[in-house]
């Protein structure tokens, strides 16, 4: 029994102390903390009156708002020369509310809220500063840009409990070194999120609020177009 406690401590340990080599080693390993803003694209919404998990009223908006709000950011970046690799994790939350409808019937309530966290794995590739001269080559400061997938994980008030589903994302961003171990980054970030689309138990009486994108022309998918547009700023730790 002792020998299993030992391994499992030893194990974490020795993850990390692999980490570490590799990033002494053979590249960088670093941990970065973010702040930023999102702002959400055109989304409709669909207010739908159930009684006893039966569809009874479905009120489409014509127009909708959604609000801007703060986004956090905590993700692991392993550069290997001009090729890189990011986890990373995001959430903020929302709300949205619909202006206009389809029909002439207006639900008893138009806003609701939505909750947003997704996790990323991201492919990197450096380029030049666009802020430096051409030539200048040395690590002070550097542009990269990124695309990644992963789950986005939704939550909407009234609405679903949680849902998990397909969440990518393009980026583009710009580091500059403060220290040996630390660098500033700021990004701009294209977020995609699947749609919040509830299905009720067969029990179920009452209001629930769908949410999806609008419908665009470079949509991977119907029900993957729910847009939004983040600017990322913040710290990175070599570790």
């Amino acid at each position: 029994m002792k020998y299993r406690l030992n391994l499992r401590k030893a194990l974490p340990a020795s993850v990390v102390v692999f980490m570490l080599t590799i990033s002494a080693c053979y590249g960088q390993l670093s941990l970065s903390m973010g702040y930023g803003l999102q702002i959400p694209g055109r989304q409709d919404l669909k207010f739908r009156y159930y009684e006893n998990g039966v569809l009874m009223k479905n009120l489409k908006t014509s127009k909708a708002i959604s609000s801007w709000s703060p986004v956090s950011n905590l993700s692991v970046t392993y550069w290997h020369h001009n090729i890189g690799f990011d986890i990373s994790y995001l959430k903020w939350e929302n709300k949205s509310r619909g202006v206009r409808f389809l029909t002439n019937e207006i639900p008893p309530f138009t806003k609701m809220e939505q909750s947003r966290k997704l996790f990323l794995l991201s492919f990197l590739s450096k380029t030049g500063n666009p802020f430096r001269k051409k030539g200048a080559n040395d690590d002070s400061s550097y542009g990269y840009w990124g695309a990644g997938i992963g789950a986005g994980v939704t939550e909407t008030n009234p609405g679903m409990f949680r849902s998990v589903k397909l969440a990518m994302q393009l980026l583009y961003g710009v580091s500059f070194k403060l220290t040996s171990h630390v660098r500033f980054f700021t990004e701009v970030k294209y977020l995609l999120a699947h749609d919040a689309d509830n299905a009720p138990p067969s029990t179920f009486t009452g209001w629930k609020v769908d949410t999806s994108g609008h419908p665009f022309p470079l949509r991977p998918h119907p029900h993957l177009d729910t847009r939004f547009y983040n600017l990322q700023f913040g710290l990175r730790f070599r570790l």
